[in-house]
């Protein structure tokens, strides 16, 4: 009886890693290798793209990260789940000077680049490149320390 009954946490256990769209991103469901091209122009940061859908818009607690420390100025491929209403992802950041960073509604597609990026100001924003190089949009992403 106790082997079953661990048996059946394990299994909940490993549905919950595997389900992208939870909010919760690992490599396990990624079985068309769909992927996009991350380029940090911050400091090191650990990096999410969601699904957009509303639970993904009401937690903080977003699982494993798509990419973790990602140094400055290093560009990564980086797993695509399916998209979540109207095709749209959510863009959510910590760098290690404990800045948050987010951005709601980002169109993005397999093979496409998004690059974050700060300027003078300190405004941050996320360019989205579509596979020819071709800028597709430009987002203004939110950011404070934490």
């Amino acid at each position: 009886m106790k082997k079953s009954a661990l048996a059946v946490v394990f299994l909940l256990a490993l549905l919950l890693l595997c389900s992208c769209k939870k909010g919760e991103q690992s490599n396990m469901e990624l079985s068309d290798n769909k992927t996009v091209t991350f380029v940090n122009r911050v400091n090191e940061t650990d990096l999410w793209i969601l699904p957009k859908t509303e639970k993904n818009l009401k937690t903080t607690v977003w699982g494993t990260a798509a990419a973790s420390k990602v140094k400055t100025g290093e560009s990564r491929q980086v797993p695509l789940c399916d998209p979540g209403d109207g095709g749209l992802y959510l863009i959510r950041m910590i760098d290690t000077d404990s800045f948050y960073y987010s951005a709601n509604d980002v169109a993005l597609e397999a093979g496409w680049t998004i690059e974050i990026k700060q300027n003078d100001t300190h405004q941050v924003t996320a360019e989205v490149k579509d596979e020819n190089g071709a800028l597709k949009k430009t987002y203004e992403v939110f950011s404070a320390r934490l």
